[in-house]
């Protein structure tokens, strides 16, 4: 059992990092579809024609029916409600917003769940880790390098995307850890989200449906394929490992922002991304080099080694 807990926040620091880097790309590819006239509610409810119907045959195909049954529909139904809330905020934020601008407000979500799993969850949360948090967000706000007009009404959707996702992942870490990986494990969660988001998304979109072309439908397809690598990723991570470990590592999001800014809108990265880069690099690095020197047998000290 403390063999597994050291390798479940090792797993879980890998799966939060690629949940990063996919959902970070579904982010540019939503920001191509709103430079295309696209309301926020189409993209979400096309995404899901895709994303919903593929998961529900591959489950339909692989796994038993009792496996996709679930003794927390309330907790699902508040998990959609947040989750559909807080993409629809962000991505109306990026109407308005460069994605990294977005993206760092987007992530005082981090201080929200690390804070709130303290009396929520009982989770542990030292020290080292605190300062992972802390040094990770001044290392966002170095590479946002936010000017005068930083904080506009787009900011405001993506403070209440912030809110409402720090609310998702922690309802996402209640469930995972209170069931298994066939209970409320993160293919059922995923599941269950985008098949209801799609069903909301669909009854409101119909007044302002923008027709699509193969090219357009094409990029939703793209969109929803790395949306649920992505989610799958974050929603394992966050059911298998401390909030508190796995959090400060959203942080590399900003550095694949500014990447992403770069190839697709030829925003060059300045001094100041790059200095943030490293301080986000470097956080991360420091959390990763102590979960590594903390012995297995340690890792699963039930208030944790002072992380």
């Amino acid at each position: 059992m403390m063999i597994d807990t050291h390798r479940h926040n090792m797993q879980g620091i890998a799966l939060i990092l690629l949940g990063a880097l996919l959902l970070s790309v579904m982010d540019g590819v939503i920001k191509i579809l709103l430079e295309r006239d696209f309301s926020v509610l189409q993209i979400l409810a096309v995404r899901s024609w895709f994303v919903a119907p593929v998961m529900l045959i591959w489950a339909w195909r692989s796994l038993p029916s009792e496996a996709l049954r679930t003794k927390r529909p309330g907790l699902h139904f508040v998990r959609v409600l947040v989750g559909f809330f807080a993409p629809l905020a962000f991505f109306k934020a990026l109407q308005t917003m460069a994605l990294a601008d977005a993206t760092v407000i987007f992530f005082g979500t981090t201080f929200v769940m690390t804070a709130l799993s303290v009396p929520l969850l009982k989770e542990y949360v030292g020290p080292h880790r605190w300062a992972a948090v802390i040094v990770g967000f001044v290392g966002v706000m170095i590479a946002a390098n936010p000017g005068g007009d930083f904080f506009q009404s787009g900011a405001v959707y993506a403070l209440l995307a912030s809110f409402a996702y720090a609310v998702f992942m922690l309802i996402t870490r209640w469930m995972g850890r209170k069931g298994d990986d066939v209970g409320e494990g993160a293919f059922k969660q995923v599941l269950y989200f985008n098949v209801w988001v799609g069903v909301v998304a669909s009854t409101l979109i119909w007044a302002d449906f923008k027709p699509m072309s193969a090219i357009d439908v094409g990029w939703v397809a793209l969109a929803g394929a790395f949306a649920v690598a992505g989610h799958l990723s974050l929603t394992r991570a966050f059911s298998i490992a401390p909030i508190g470990l796995v959090a400060p590592f959203e942080y590399s999001a900003m550095v694949w922002a500014g990447l992403i800014g770069f190839v697709l809108w030829g925003h060059v990265p300045g001094l100041s991304t790059v200095v943030g880069a490293g301080v986000i690099v470097a956080s991360g690095l420091y959390l990763l080099h102590r979960e590594t020197r903390i012995k297995p047998a340690t890792a699963a000290h039930p208030h944790g080694i002072d992380l």
